[in-house]
């Protein structure tokens, strides 16, 4: 807690012929978290495992053979109980027979697909008496097929056709609100046709894809329909095979992708060590209480042929950070992931985001119904996606803080009152507005104060006491300027004016020493900071006006009844409903903004490497 887990660097080197066998026993240990060792004049970068290829041929083709047959990662307990080359072979052999069906899938909706686009075109003609095959080009005829405004157009159409030849012929059916005709010309007049046409806002329409069938358009029609139905048939033929396929082997295909990624890591690994002809050098990081074990098993393993090196973190090393945290804060480490790692020897504020998340959250939900819902929502959420449990672990401890202060404020869904017997409460947000506003400002005050004592310890740490002194107990000093001359103006202490000035004067000078004009430039923002924490009083004073809003509103449809007495239950249900969403989401995200900006801005640098031990699941 505070600080992470104690690292020690770690350089394992020996021969090549061993290289093999210290990788399986790393990566069954899950202990090293190794650093990628980049070329140089020494040493080379290691060349994967001869296995390497092979096992990424055939883990592509089972995550192929995964997602075209639609399968969902999650836990089988199945166990594939077979080596690469029995994987290798029974994915061929899975991957043909899925492959096949895959393709006469293809070429089946393909079909379909076609068969959907002649049947459109055939709609448009169902009406009209013409061969099909009469809409073929002809050297001595031309023919044109689309859409014209109406009826009337068509005859206009008509009427300035005849003004150039007696020979055409117009056929028309209305589609949908439109009037769809085919007109046949002799070719020597098809460009005044079509001069007449455009005229007339003519909009072509290409029947290619009937441009093969013979018949009227009916008859086809009837065809295809039947020819449909067969194809539709096979898909789903199809897709139950496919089903069954992954029915059938999703648990050897979920193992085996498993298994291969997991032999795949160990035959890759080479590739992040240092490595000369005759021998391979690893360095990485493991947790100095793992370190003694670790050596061991490795010794053991490689008969006593490894070196192993060791030595605590130094100062100036860049050691990744893992966090150590108690049980009941360590679902709190979700925002530290979030937002960003704290480096070694920065303190981890894990812990106090576990004391005052929660207290934040519930000081703006706080009410009994809300924060009951809430919990009960929450509850569910975990038990239906457990893989974000840490996650509603918060929310759940947020959603019970909320009902702590519903019953310090005496709300439930916004009500003081129930059945007018009033609610036992020691502050009321509607009628103690002012005191919540300066017990939010004084939690400011502490909260923003606490970071700058953590940050004075950072600072001690990384630069030194002065440095320390300079960099953040000057802001301690200007805030006590700034009180000493607050409560001088407004005479609550009788002592000179010019005291407060000189803790201000000596809190500049100091500022300028320890941060630059970057400190000098930030003076507001100390104030500004605290003043955010007004934010507690105001989110939870619109939360709750809004709910008394909505029980008023439905009170005056009560009173009305009859009918109006179910218009009153839906206003209380879709009301609340809205207001507890809105309320959730503003007291999270306002929460969390309290931390990551006027909290973690006080003391936290961050940009560490998560330790990611080798052979670990993510």
């Amino acid at each position: 807690m505070l600080k992470p887990y104690q690292m020690s660097s770690v350089i394992i080197t020996g021969p090549n012929i061993i290289q093999e066998t210290v990788i399986k026993e790393l990566h069954n240990l899950k202990i090293l978290h190794i650093v990628e060792h980049s070329k140089n004049e020494l040493a080379d970068i290691g060349k994967p495992l001869e296995s390497a290829n092979k096992l990424s041929e055939t883990l592509v083709r089972i995550r192929a053979l995964i997602a075209a047959l639609n399968i969902k990662k999650e836990e089988t307990g199945f166990e594939t109980g077979k080596g690469l080359l029995e994987i290798e072979s029974a994915t061929k052999k899975l991957n043909q027979e899925a492959s096949s069906n895959l393709d006469e899938l293809r070429k089946t909706e393909e079909q379909l697909s076609k068969n959907q686009a002649a049947k459109n075109e055939l709609e448009i003609l169902k009406d009209i008496d013409v061969p099909l095959e009469s809409l073929t080009s002809y050297k001595s005829l031309a023919y044109f097929t689309g859409y014209i405004g109406n009826k009337s157009s068509v005859n206009f159409l008509k009427e300035e056709l005849s003004k150039i030849t007696d020979k055409f012929m117009v056929l028309g059916s209305i589609a949908g609100k439109k009037q769809f005709i085919v007109l046949f010309v002799e070719a020597k007049n098809k460009e005044q046709a079509s001069s007449i046409l455009n005229r007339h806002n003519f909009s072509p329409v290409n029947l290619a894809n009937i441009s093969n069938l013979k018949g009227n358009a009916s008859a086809n029609l009837k065809k295809l329909e039947g020819e449909a139905k067969k194809l539709q048939q096979r898909k789903e033929a199809i897709r139950k095979n496919l089903n069954q396929l992954s029915a059938d082997h999703k648990g050897f295909l979920l193992a085996a992708d498993e298994f291969l990624s997991e032999q795949l890591e160990k035959a890759e690994a080479p590739l992040k060590f240092a490595s000369t002809q005759s021998s391979f050098l690893i360095k990485g990081w493991i947790p100095s209480e793992e370190l003694s074990n670790s050596i061991g098993r490795l010794n053991k393993v490689a008969k006593n042929k490894i070196f192993v090196h060791f030595e605590p973190a130094k100062k100036e090393d860049k050691v990744p950070v893992k966090l150590k945290n108690p049980g009941y804060a360590k679902a709190f480490e979700f925002f530290i992931d979030l937002y960003g790692m704290p480096t070694y020897r920065e303190i981890d504020p894990t812990f106090f985001i576990f004391l005052t998340f929660p207290i934040f959250f519930g000081i703006m939900l706080g009410d009994i119904g809300y924060g009951t819902i809430s919990f009960m929502i929450f509850w569910i959420l975990k038990k239906k996606m457990p893989k974000a449990r840490n996650f509603f672990n918060i929310l759940l401890l947020a959603s019970f803080v909320s009902i702590l202060f519903g019953l310090l404020y005496g709300e439930f869904f916004g009500e003081e009152k129930i059945l007018e017997l009033e609610l036992p409460h020691l502050l009321s947000r509607v009628h103690d507005m002012f005191t919540l506003l300066y017990l939010s400002i004084g939690i400011g005050v502490v909260h923003v104060n606490i970071g700058l004592i953590i940050g004075f310890i950072n600072e001690i740490r990384s630069h030194g006491f002065m440095h320390a002194v300079y960099a953040k107990a000057s802001w301690v000093i200007l805030q006590a300027g700034i009180a000493l001359l607050a409560l001088t103006y407004f005479k609550m202490i009788a002592i000179s004016p010019l005291i407060g000035a000189v803790f201000l004067a000596l809190a500049v000078l100091m500022l300028l020493k320890g941060e630059g004009v970057k400190g000098l430039i930030e003076l507001p923002s100390i104030l500004t900071n605290i003043m955010s924490y007004a934010r507690l009083m105001a989110i939870g004073l619109s939360s709750v006006i809004l709910a008394v809003i909505v029980n008023d509103s439905s009170k005056e449809f009560f009173h009305k009844g009859g009918f109006f007495i179910i218009v009153g239950v839906l206003i209380l249900i879709i009301g609340h409903t809205i207001n507890i969403m809105l309320g959730l989401l503003g007291s999270f995200l306002h929460s969390l903004r309290l931390h990551y900006v006027e909290f973690f801005s006080k003391f936290f640098h961050g940009g560490a490497k998560k330790y990611q031990p080798f052979g670990a699941k993510e």
